[in-house]
């Protein structure tokens, strides 16, 4: 298993009560980090929180109530999570999956609803934290995207368009902050 320092440092991790977002908590924890989860699940959240305590004895966790497809969300948990620590690393984690069923008969609320929390949620986040890891001159965002973003999924136009753009968004922000 890869060994990561991440001594001293505080990760955020959106999604990060269940899922892909637990396990990379679980690893933050491992490595030594300190995290907070950003999540809309509250009762989630504070199992969550519960578990990484009971694996990782004095595992400092915090728990922030976001709803990464609202920017007005994203920019108070990024204001909460600033009282806790300054954050060194950015895992954008949620995501939602949507309806699988052909493009035609896509339901629209469920594209944009896609949409907000794959894509828009990763700007979101992105946004408020990467000129703050700026400022500090240190800081790892790591958005989780698909291989339906590159490959394209059958019935799943929604999904694979949404991780499409979070390839995209992610080389362009790379490109903007590598020095």
């Amino acid at each position: 298993m890869n060994q990561y320092d991440m001594k001293g440092r505080h990760a955020v991790i959106t999604g990060g009560a269940t899922g892909l977002g637990f396990a990379i908590g679980q690893r933050m924890l491992a490595s030594g980090a300190r995290i907070t989860i950003w999540d809309r699940d509250i009762g989630g959240m504070g199992t969550a929180a519960e578990q990484f305590k009971k694996d990782h004895p004095g595992a400092q966790v915090a728990c922030v109530h976001v709803d990464v497809a609202q920017h007005a969300s994203v920019a108070q948990a990024t204001a909460q999570t600033l009282a806790i620590a300054p954050v060194d690393a950015l895992v954008n984690s949620a995501g939602i999956t949507g309806p699988n069923t052909p493009l035609c008969n896509y339901p629209v609320d469920d594209w944009q609803q896609v949409m907000q929390v794959n894509l828009n949620g990763t700007f979101y986040c992105c946004r408020e934290v990467a000129g703050l890891m700026q400022k500090q001159g240190w800081g790892r965002i790591v958005n989780i995207a698909s291989v339906a973003g590159k490959d394209g999924n059958p019935n799943a136009s929604a999904y694979s368009a949404s991780k499409a753009a979070v390839i995209a968004l992610t080389k362009s922000l790379g490109k903007e902050l590598a020095q």
